[in-house]
This record gives C-alpha cells, sequence and structure tokens, in this order.
C-alpha cells in the first residue's frame, strides 16, 4: 500500500467512539499526529459532521494542504427544505474546518436516497459538486443490500466500505468488480475492525469470547507465521492494488509511525481462509456497548 492511499481516520477522535466509549483525543496528541503526517507528506483525512467537535478540532490545524473527506448526517424526519438542510450542513462543517471545499462527502446514511425525497437529495449533492464546494460525492456504506439500489439507482465518483481480514463481503458477488466497473472510487475502512483485530485474545471484551474460534485461529496463525497482527492487517489490505484509499485510525503519534513502518514492508502474508459473515460482530453499530 503507498501512503498515497493513506488516509487518516478521526472517528476516535470524538468522545464516546468504539466499543469502550472512549474519551477523544486532546488537542496535544492531535497536534503530535498532524506534524507526522506533516513530515511525510500525507495528505488525506476522512471525518463527519456526525464526530462530535471533531471538525473543530481539525480546524485549529493548517488543512489547507490536505484532501479532507467528510460526511453528511442522517436527514431529519421532519426536514422540509432539503436544499436549505444540506446547504447549512456544508457551510457548518466548512466553517469549523476553516476551509472553502471538500475533497469529497460521502452520505452517512445513504438510505436516505431511498426515502421519497431521494431524487431531490441527490440533485443538491450534484449541485455541490457542480458548484465546485466538492470535488467528489459519494455514500458510506454498511449493508451491501443498501450498495445495490443505491448504484442501481443513482452515480456516485467513491463509496467507503468495511473491509478487513473478518469481513471480507466486497469480494462476495463480484461487488469489487461491480464497482470498478463503473469507474467508482473504492475507499476502504474498519481495517483493524476498531481495533478488535489487534488485540490479544486474553484482553478482548467479555462480549466478544462467543466468538472465541475465529479469534483463536487469527491469533496462532500469526503466532505461527511470526507476523505481528497489525502487519498481517496492513498485508491483507495491500494485496488488493485497486482499492483507491485506506482509512486508519490511531490513538497517538506512536501508533502512526508503527504503521508507517509497516507499511513500508508489506507483503502477501495474511491468512486466506479466517474469515465470517456473521454481521453481529462485523458489523461495529450492533456491538453491545461495554
Amino acid at each position: 500500500m503507498g501512503r498515497g492511499k493513506f488516509s487518516l481516520g478521526t472517528a476516535n477522535f470524538a468522545k464516546a467512539y468504539g466499543i469502550k466509549n472512549g474519551k477523544g483525543l486532546s488537542s496535544s496528541k492531535i497536534n503530535k499526529i498532524f506534524n507526522i503526517l506533516k513530515k511525510n507528506k500525507l495528505r488525506n483525512i476522512d471525518t463527519a459532521f456526525s464526530y462530535r467537535e471533531v471538525e473543530k478540532k481539525l480546524g485549529y490545524q493548517n488543512l489547507k494542504n490536505f484532501f479532507i473527506y467528510s460526511k453528511i448526517p442522517r436527514v431529519p424526519e421532519k426536514c422540509k427544505n432539503i436544499e436549505e438542510w444540506l446547504d447549512g450542513v456544508i457551510k457548518k462543517s466548512l466553517s469549523d474546518l476553516r476551509l472553502k471545499t471538500f475533497e469529497g462527502i460521502y452520505l452517512h446514511h445513504p438510505e436516505d436516497l431511498l426515502k421519497k425525497n431521494g431524487d431531490i437529495l441527490y440533485k443538491n449533492l450534484l449541485n455541490l459538486k457542480e458548484s465546485g464546494v466538492v470535488k467528489k460525492i459519494g455514500v458510506s456504506i454498511y449493508s451491501y443490500l443498501t450498495l445495490d439500489k443505491v448504484l442501481n439507482k443513482y452515480r456516485f465518483d467513491v463509496v467507503q466500505l468495511p473491509f478487513n481480514i473478518f469481513d471480507r463481503r466486497l469480494l462476495t458477488n463480484k461487488y469489487f468488480q461491480k464497482i470498478k466497473n463503473k469507474k467508482i472510487e473504492i475507499h476502504i475502512r474498519s481495517i483493524f475492525l476498531q481495533g478488535l483485530l489487534l488485540k490479544d485474545y486474553k484482553k478482548i471484551p467479555k462480549y466478544f469470547k462467543k466468538w472465541k474460534r475465529i479469534f483463536l485461529s487469527w491469533e496462532r496463525w500469526c503466532e505461527k507465521k511470526n507476523i505481528s497482527k497489525l502487519q498481517s492487517c496492513l498485508n491483507f489490505i495491500s494485496s488488493y492494488k485497486k482499492i483507491d484509499k485506506v482509512i486508519i485510525g490511531v490513538a497517538d503519534e506512536k501508533q502512526l509511525i508503527q504503521i508507517l513502518k509497516c507499511i513500508k514492508k508489506v507483503s502477501k502474508n495474511y491468512p486466506k481462509k479466517i474469515f465470517l459473515n456473521d454481521i453481529k460482530l462485523i458489523d461495529p453499530r450492533k456491538w453491545k456497548k461495554t
């Protein structure tokens, strides 16, 4: 995976992120992370309107030379004027980020396109692109059923999808090729499954013990091959050359440095058969908070 594919995910900058309801990252930690990004000429940032206070935190960084991708929240049920609502969301985000334009925006809840005002929402996304406020428009996907329906009805520049050692749904039903045939960029997230894939089995929260077999298989495979879980996760993603961006979250600058070292030595060494389709594990929205 070349460094140009790297995108910093910022979901964990917010409070109450992840299974442990994290505290978010301090301004000091964010400063250190951005110093590493700038030093290594890493320019892509992934964020969202709904990540509490994160866009304001990012706004304190000099983002002039960065490519910022953000996500539009769910359209309110009683929204009477989608154009006005969308315009307000975009202006608020750009103001908080201290920017004039986005490299890209996704719909955080693309099922909004399948409701009665879907065509109006899509038309206004196109207007944002045509006006130059945003370069690319896309959808952030959890459900592949939604992906099928949305891509059959609308044209987008980019899709963001979960993809990791355990979750290989992107490879089923020719989804990967379907997306590429439409000349849509593929941006991958959740490559560590919110850090779960990197944990020692003994440190995994009790809730996940019901999937003991696959976690132990994963741990034993890495031990047998004498490879870190981090390196193997990166090897897996890097083996798919047509992926355009890989979004990676970090807790501090030390993790970022460690990831950058692993990126330099990627190989084809990853488990070919350790995966599952159990939504209760591979979709973090289904997790029980601890």
